[in-house]
């Protein structure tokens, strides 16, 4: 395999993957990002929980990123992202938009990041 087919192959779903295991591991689990958990603790019904959640939503990005990877059911693993993707947003400007700087932008880069999931997985399922 050539390197440009190899980069053509691998680089789109790396690049997905990416996003994911970041936002999961780095900015929720090992807490890099203290907006996020203040987010989650805006969520009325977490009270004390809301760091437990939020550890838990990191782990699962972070095993949604390794599922991209695999290139295992491609079309259910955007279907995920997207319901996953609308849900965080929906309940973050719902309940933790006051923590939220560019909700807009926030809006912005989760579409381009589903766009690039469903390409992704088109191009592999064929």
């Amino acid at each position: 395999m050539r390197v440009g087919e190899w980069a053509a192959r691998w680089v789109p779903p790396g690049a997905v993957a990416a996003v994911w295991i970041y936002e999961g591991l780095v900015a929720k689990v090992l807490a890099a990002r203290p907006d996020e958990r203040a987010i989650v603790e805006s969520v009325p019904v977490l009270g004390g929980a809301a760091g437990v959640v939020l550890v838990l939503i990191g782990l699962a990005e972070v095993a949604l990123g390794g599922w991209v990877l695999t290139g295992w059911a491609p079309r259910t693993a955007a279907a995920v992202q997207t319901a996953l993707l609308a849900g965080f947003n929906a309940g973050g400007l719902a309940f933790g938009g006051g923590h939220i700087a560019e909700p807009l932008n926030l809006v912005l880069h989760n579409v381009v990041l589903l766009v690039l999931a469903w390409l992704v997985a088109l191009r592999r399922h064929r």
